[in-house]
């Protein structure tokens, strides 16, 4: 041991320290026993003059990183690092501060330890700030006791894989599952507006949905809450549309899956299939899940759904043109009086829908409507061929 750095130390000098500190040459430090003799004393101004100037040796930082105050502790790992040692040092001994500091500033050498041993506190903090490197690592996440650490992964956003997603799913771990539907139900909200299915992944739109394959997956597994769980968040592929008929799915999965996504981002299902989807829905009087739906889209809606359910839509709103007309086409003698209820003479029904009234019911509907309406020329000259006395009706409410 140097007489010198002895000596300075044994009279307490902190400022003849930091001045000797300074003057060494460089590629000269403390030799290990010096740096321990340091760190026990630890006079603050000379550490720091030291560590300006050298890394301390292997134990020396270890007894370092476990002894120094925070300012001390965040310079060290800012301009050195740490050693793996002293990482698997500080994740033994949970030394959360420490971990956190370094955490903050860089990436631990082995982070499958780090998961294995570390707090869930630093993990939660490593994994916010960094991508894990392969599905390994996020396996040993998804089987850590703390199961809050997986959903924070997936918070972050951070890529799940396909093997990982099966995993989830082939051990039943719901916890996960939904962590992961529904950090892509919120995403799908925001990012997929107006997108179809194939647009998705035309446009490689990834991060919104379980992809076709894992939705197949899910059903396969035959469990409930899984299937739950996805309807609620999820929009199906086609395949996976169909294949809930194909299944003879219960009307109560269609009315759940329909009451929450339906409308949502311009998802619905395929053409051939949403006309199958109404009349499912209708059979068990489940229209009225379509609430929000149809304010999106009336016209398929007043089509396809039940007799009720339109009787109770209609009280309360305007229907578009297309709609008015497609009511009419049913045919539903109740539907068109409730309809023609709705209106008066100062706001009368479109003019295609005069002329599908005329061309369909009876003249004793067409005179509710035309009691305190005016008809178009269309309709009118329809009404003439289809009955005289009825358009003779007519002219005595209203003058030519």
């Amino acid at each position: 041991m140097r007489k010198k750095f002895l000596s300075l130390v044994e009279r307490d000098s902190v400022a003849e320290l930091s001045a000797y500190f300074a003057a060494l040459p460089a590629g000269k430090p403390l030799d290990r026993q010096e740096e321990m003799v340091l760190l026990e004393y630890y006079p603050e101004a000379a550490v720091t003059s030291y560590i300006n100037r050298f890394r301390l040796s292997e134990d020396a930082e270890i007894v370092f990183i476990d002894k120094a105050p925070g300012k001390h502790r965040r310079a060290y790992i800012n301009f050195y690092g740490l050693r793996p040692t002293t990482q698997k040092f500080i994740i033994d001994k949970h030394l959360d501060n420490a971990a956190l500091d370094f955490a903050h500033m860089r990436h631990f050498d082995d982070v499958d330890y780090l998961i294995e041993h570390g707090s869930p506190t630093v993990i939660r903090v490593y994994i916010q700030d960094n991508a894990l490197a392969n599905d390994k690592q996020v396996l040993k996440l998804l089987h850590h006791d703390n199961a809050g650490l997986f959903k924070a992964y997936v918070d972050n956003g951070r890529y799940i894989s396909d093997d990982v997603q099966k995993a989830i799913v082939t051990e039943n771990n719901l916890n996960a599952f939904n962590a992961l539907v529904f950090y892509y139900h919120r995403r799908f909200k925001k990012k997929a507006r107006n997108l179809t299915w194939d647009q998705m992944v035309e446009k490689e739109v990834h991060d919104v949905a379980l992809s076709e394959q894992m939705q197949q997956l899910v059903f396969d597994s035959g469990s409930r809450m899984f299937i739950e769980s996805m309807l609620r968040t999820t929009p199906l592929a086609p395949a996976i549309q169909k294949l809930m008929f194909d299944r003879n799915f219960d009307a109560e999965f269609f009315k759940l899956h329909v009451e929450v996504l339906y409308g949502v981002a311009g998802y619905r299902f395929e053409p051939e299939l949403e006309e199958k989807l109404f009349k499912l829905l209708a059979s068990k009087d489940f229209d009225d899940c379509l609430a929000k739906f149809r304010l999106r889209d009336d016209l398929s809606f007043v089509r396809c759904a039940s007799a009720n359910a339109v009787a109770k839509y209609i009280k309360d709103v305007w229907l578009s043109d297309e709609a008015q007309v497609a009511l009419f086409a049913r045919g539903n003698v109740d539907l068109a009086k409730k309809l023609i209820s709705r209106y008066s003479s100062e706001h009368g029904l479109c003019m295609q829908a005069e002329i599908k009234l005329v061309e369909i019911y009876s003249p004793e509907v067409i005179k509710l409507y035309v009691d305190f309406h005016t008809m178009c020329s269309e309709a009118l000259a329809k009404l003439g061929i289809k009955s005289p006395e009825t358009l003779a009706f007519y002219y005595t409410k209203h003058a030519y």
